[in-house]
């Protein structure tokens, strides 16, 4: 693999004016630019979206506050298979299947929950939202923009605009606030110093923004490439399940976080479906032979079962 990083553009996805009615046009070429960038790339910028500027900056400004809290405060709302992910892991939280070591950051999650099953205790989804009113609302947001990216994408590949709706009926999207620090990864003895070691999300995209630069994907040629920084600039990538769904056309990415060397904030939006959702091929992507190319993943309990064994 390639170690070498470097700097260059990303493909744009320019979406339809928000202030305005969408034209048939305006959508056919959003949803082309679209199906062209996670075809050939798998990433992408996102423009025109019409996020608030100020929102994110204030997003950005509260998950700062939080990481600044002492750690006990910050332990009252430590994630686990109980909380169903829910909430805080502290620096080293979260292993890492590339080095051995640990992920060098502090996270939180904020987002949906599903019903367990009546034996289970429920969480209190409000109190892991509690800390971030700002985010929540960008949380919404979000959610909206990666309904419209989804219905672009079946439009980019041929299918009527709501041909995922059934696999999203109770969404498990999750928004990802992660806090690095310089120095966070010899601290924790890893033998890399990637601040997130290199990995494919399991979410059908995700959108990130980032204070700092960082965020490294890895080009179709095998090459990383570092991404713009800034609250204006969204980042799209593919993730796991579109992958699958559409059997290889569309690809994901791989992606890292590099070395740090000045304080960073990242904000991850992972667009998920309904719970326990089996992702697989769909008919109309496999070869001549019918033949998947991946397996089915159930994003219920394998996910679950996937995700205890990183957390420590």
């Amino acid at each position: 693999m390639a170690t070498q990083v470097s700097v260059h553009s990303l493909p744009i996805v320019a979406l339809p004016d928000p202030g305005a009615a969408p034209t048939d046009d305006a959508v056919r070429q959003a949803a082309q630019s679209l199906d062209t960038a996670c075809s050939e790339t798998g990433y992408f910028e996102l423009t025109n979206h019409g996020i608030d500027l100020g929102l994110i900056r204030r997003t950005l400004e509260e998950t700062a506050a939080f990481f600044r809290r002492p750690a006990e405060d910050k332990a009252r709302y430590t994630a686990g298979v109980e909380t169903q992910f829910l909430g805080y892991r502290r620096l080293g939280a979260e292993k890492s299947l590339f080095h051995g070591g640990a992920e060098a950051c502090e996270q939180y999650r904020i987002g949906r929950s599903h019903d367990r099953p009546a034996a289970a205790t429920a969480i209190d989804t409000a109190h892991f939202h509690a800390p971030f009113a700002d985010s929540s609302m960008l949380f919404a947001r979000l959610e909206r923009l990666g309904d419209q990216l989804m219905t672009l994408a079946a439009i980019g590949l041929g299918n009527a605009e709501d041909r995922f709706a059934p696999f999203f009926e109770s969404p498990m999207h999750r928004l990802g606030l992660n806090y690095y620090a310089p120095g966070s990864s010899a601290e924790l003895g890893n033998s890399m110093p990637y601040g997130m070691s290199p990995h494919i999300d399991r979410a059908v995209f995700t959108i990130v923004i980032q204070d700092e630069p960082g965020l490294e994907l890895l080009s179709p040629n095998g090459a990383w490439q570092s991404v713009p920084a800034g609250p204006d600039v969204l980042v799209g990538f593919m993730g796991d399940y579109l992958q699958r769904w559409t059997n290889g056309r569309y690809r994901a990415v791989q992606h890292r976080v590099g070395e740090i060397r000045r304080d960073r904030i990242s904000i991850q939006y992972k667009h998920k479906p309904s719970y326990a959702v089996v992702v697989e091929p769909l008919a109309r992507f496999l070869a001549a032979d019918g033949a998947p190319r991946y397996d089915p993943f159930d994003t219920g309990t394998q996910y679950e079962r996937l995700l205890s064994t990183l957390l420590s």
